[in-house]
């Protein structure tokens, strides 16, 4: 009989609460699941950064896995992700890692070049904002004359 795992998960960039999480399921054994069939069965579209509950001796803390391969840890008997969005973009999962450690260590040159694309994307969803704002304004304005006049 094959084995079936949830897996629980909190997105803090979403303001997901740890006491809530989200939960996914892969078909295998708890002590079967490697951080690959993690990345790979993650629901989300983007880029991700993984870290693991994990209950020491004396604290609880989030714990990196060091390679695709390495069993999960469990906290409670179950498997409690930390999953850090990185970028929305959808990457090669076998390179999500190394692809997420470069992005965070890029230069600020390198950060800098991705603005304008911000910029324009921004700009996209206020410019129907100002131009709705433009006739209010000119509607205020010709009240405002009519005020005068009288």
């Amino acid at each position: 009989m094959k084995q079936f795992t949830l897996i629980y998960y909190v997105v803090p960039q979403d303001n997901d609460d740890v006491e809530i999480p989200n939960a996914f399921g892969i078909g295998k054994q708890v002590d079967q699941i490697t951080l690959k069939d993690i990345k790979t069965s993650f629901p989300l579209q983007g880029e991700y950064i993984f870290r693991f509950r994990y209950k020491t001796s004396h604290n609880t803390v989030w714990l990196d896995l060091p390679t695709d391969t390495a069993q999960i840890p469990l906290f409670n008997s179950r498997i409690l992700i930390k999953a850090t969005r990185i970028s929305w973009d959808i990457k090669n999962n076998q390179n999500q890692s190394t692809s997420s450690s470069q992005q965070l260590n890029a230069s600020p040159q390198q950060q800098n070049q991705n603005q304008p694309v911000i910029s324009q994307a921004f700009a996209q969803f206020q410019q129907p904002q100002q131009s709705q704002q433009q006739p209010q304004q000119q509607q205020q304005s010709s009240q405002n004359q009519n005020l005068i006049d009288f």
